[in-house]
C-alpha cells in the first residue's frame, strides 16, 4: 500500500467541497427565507383611507361634463 492510494483525488476533493458548499448555501437562503422574506409577505400595509378605485371613478365621473374631457381624463390617470 502507497499513501497516494488511501488520499483522494483532486477532482473528488472539490465535488465534496461544492457539495458541502451548496448545503450550506441552501441552510443560509432557508434562513434568509423565513426570517425576512416570509415575514414581509405576510405583513398588511398600513390604511390611509386613500382609495385608489373610488378617486378614479369619482375623477372621471367628473370629466363628463367637461369640454375639455380629453386633458380632464389624462389628469385622472395621473391620479390612478
Amino acid at each position: 500500500m502507497s499513501l497516494s492510494q488511501s488520499t483522494r483525488s483532486p477532482l473528488a476533493r472539490l465535488v465534496l467541497f461544492m457539495i458541502c458548499l451548496a448545503i450550506a448555501g441552501s441552510c443560509i437562503a432557508g434562513a434568509h427565507y423565513y426570517t425576512v422574506d416570509l415575514p414581509q409577505q405576510k405583513a398588511t400595509p398600513p390604511e390611509n383611507g386613500f382609495k385608489l378605485g373610488t378617486q378614479c371613478d369619482i375623477c372621471q365621473a367628473n370629466c363628463a361634463g367637461k369640454t375639455d374631457i380629453w386633458n380632464c381624463l389624462q389628469e385622472c390617470d395621473l391620479i390612478c
